[in-house]
């Protein structure tokens, strides 16, 4: 019987040293956003309308994400990935199911992790799939892709990565504008990850929803000042008359 064209692992084992490789490049990848709350916005169309994703990027994911499970534990194995004195040793990856499995998601895990080249996404309707997945939505490309889902966390978390073509899942991938950053403890996201357009905070009309989990605050436009202007100008008119 032949193989079916959407099996997902098909590929050779990857030699240590490119294991090894793609290890420490994927982890300094992740660590820049590890720990922290993430806001995706996103639109079918330039000028919106805007929707948004939220989801938590945790120590102990990048580990699953990379197809291990450390005897040392998820944290002490993302960390040893970032170490760059004692560095990660093969006898380090060990699968968690098999080294095959392990080596295709390693081969594609520093570009699939990568949010700042995260063209489109995937939400809602699964109208493509045709295979069993373990994710809710998927951030990615026509490339490779990164999968979250609820898990034990209040937030979706990345639970997956393959290198399949976002459009192997749905029909219609809606491009991502910008990312934001947050710490567990902020109530609202302040820190830019990523913006498709400069400035894109003082050009976008976002509606008051997104509005409500940004910390930022619009530069009035000439139209406003002039607004306010106008207002005070009737307000003191009024403190006249009276």
């Amino acid at each position: 019987m032949a193989k079916s064209k959407y099996a997902i692992y098909e590929k050779k084992v990857l030699p240590d040293n490119i294991l090894i490789k793609n290890l420490r490049k994927a982890a300094k990848i992740y660590e820049q956003y590890a720990g922290k709350k993430i806001l995706i916005v996103y639109a079918r169309g330039k000028r919106g309308p805007f929707y948004t994703y939220e989801f938590y990027a945790g120590e102990k994911n990048f580990q699953h994400l990379a197809g291990v499970k450390s005897p040392q534990g998820a944290v002490w194995f993302f960390r040893k990935c970032l170490d760059d004195k004692n560095i990660v040793k093969r006898e380090d990856i060990v699968p968690k199911k098999d080294i095959k499995t392990t080596s295709a998601k390693i081969g594609v895990l520093p570009d699939a992790i990568d949010l700042k080249n995260v063209k489109a996404y995937k939400f809602g309707k699964k109208d493509l799939i045709t295979f069993k997945a373990e994710f809710d939505v998927a951030l990615g490309n026509p490339s490779n892709i990164m999968g979250l889902a609820k898990r034990d966390e209040p937030l979706p978390i990345p639970v997956t990565v393959m290198d399949r073509s976002i459009y192997e899942f749905c029909s219609q991938a809606s491009p991502v504008f910008l990312i934001m950053t947050k710490d567990k403890k902020d109530d609202k996201y302040k820190n830019v990850f990523f913006e498709r357009t400069k400035d894109i905070l003082e050009k976008a009309e976002f509606n008051d929803e997104i509005w409500e989990l940004i910390e930022h605050q619009k530069e009035e436009t000439e139209a406003d000042v002039k607004s306010i202007e106008m207002i005070e100008e009737v307000a003191a008119t009024v403190e006249i008359i009276e």
